[in-house]
């Protein structure tokens, strides 16, 4: 049944990610307002394509291999779900665009190479099951994480003179200093006071940021502790995420204070902030998983992942908005995942409207692609790291 919902996961967000493609990169024939592109058909037809590589497997796994193997979702049925999928739309539904098809096999051949293919291999001298049983430790010791994050925040400003205040401070400060910049020496107009449109992007930026940075000393700053005592070694990668997250909730709150005083006030439509802040911590909790790795292997990671984290930043829509790229590098929007989340966090605080589910397809596909791909990476590492400590 895992296997089933996997490949079912998998040919969806390969679908979506093409719908987006197709209709935001403009290449190939111009489309005309009445094109369906996705047509509520198509979600049938990868459902009974999924339902129908899992009887085959299951079956090819009863005539000659171990049972417990056919709960694994491997390459063959992964890329034979893809082609019965590609021919069930051209066959049964001929208006879907023939290029968006294209997207779609490509699509999903690089989804199945990071999220089936690679894991896979990294998994490969685990038992089956591993990862649903690290995830139940981790559920069991979930008291833990919460007493240690709790200890963690108070000793990090126990002995400051403004203490927590510092979380709000130093965004606040930076969002003046870039309003001084760009209102007043550059004349840039952004429709909305600009400490709120910097703030309104910076917030979820900086738990990607503060996680990322947080993760690349999670493992290293706490070997000696892990050496002596079997706790999960998923634990301070998760405090790292606890730490960026306490940091969100003080930003956030000061940013609806700011905008307040610019006229700006919540509105009905936050309640989608909730699914764009899962897009944000699944991407961040992967990036973690990686890193936080990687450190402990190779020691001057720290710099390089800063370095990418400064050019990631500027790539970001955080300090323009998107309407101001020019058309040929457009593209750059749609290769980058957090763009469209970013801008969907502003339409929802700034423009109290709801984002363009369009934009945020390929975003999410990322970020669960992503977290997946990084925590087998963690688990298939995770025991080898006290050899290099």
């Amino acid at each position: 049944m895992i296997a089933l919902l996997a490949n079912l996961a998998l040919l969806v967000g390969a679908h979506l990610v093409a719908l987006q493609i197709r209709l935001r990169i403009p290449w190939g024939n111009s489309l005309g307002a009445e094109y369906q592109g996705d047509p509520p058909l198509i979600y049938g037809i990868a459902l009974g394509t999924a339902l129908l590589t899992f009887l085959i497997t299951a079956m090819a796994h009863r005539l000659g291999t171990h049972p417990l193997s056919r709960y694994r979702l491997t390459l063959l049925p992964t890329l034979t779900s893809l082609v019965l999928m590609a021919l069930g739309v051209v066959v049964l539904l001929p208006d879907v665009s023939q290029l968006q098809m294209i997207y779609f096999g490509i699509t999903g051949v690089v989804l199945a190479l990071l999220t089936v293919a690679y894991p896979n291999r990294l998994m490969r001298h685990k038992p089956p099951g591993a990862l649903w049983a690290n995830l139940r430790t981790l559920v069991t010791n979930r008291a833990l994480v919460g007493l240690w994050l709790r200890y963690t925040i108070q000793a990090r400003y126990s002995q400051t003179l403004l203490g927590i205040l510092w979380i709000i401070l130093l965004p606040l400060a930076t969002s003046l200093v870039l309003a001084l910049a760009f209102s007043q020496i550059l004349r840039v107009e952004f429709g909305v006071p600009f400490v709120s449109f910097f703030l309104s992007g910076l917030v979820f930026w900086g738990l990607l940021s503060q996680g990322t940075l947080n993760g690349l000393t999670a493992l290293v700053a706490k070997m000696g502790l892990l050496n002596q005592v079997p706790l999960p070694r998923e634990i301070p990668v998760l405090l790292a995420l606890g730490e960026a997250l306490v940091d969100l909730i003080f930003t956030f709150g000061a940013m609806l204070i700011v905008n307040a005083l610019n006229g700006i006030f919540p509105n009905a439509y936050y309640v989608y902030l909730i699914p764009l802040l899962a897009i944000f911590i699944a991407f961040t909790l992967g990036i973690m998983c990686i890193v936080s790795c990687l450190t402990v292997i190779v020691r001057d990671m720290p710099q390089l992942v800063s370095v990418i984290l400064q050019l990631f930043f500027y790539l970001t829509p955080i300090l323009y908005p998107v309407a101001s790229i020019p058309d040929h590098l457009r593209v750059l929007v749609l290769i980058n995942p957090l763009a469209g989340v970013i801008q969907g966090v502003r339409d929802v605080i700034l423009y109290a409207r709801p984002p363009d589910p369009l934009t945020l397809y390929y975003p999410a596909v990322v970020a669960a692609a992503l977290l997946y791909t990084g925590y087998a990476f963690f688990l298939a590492n995770k025991d080898r790291v006290t050899d290099y400590a």
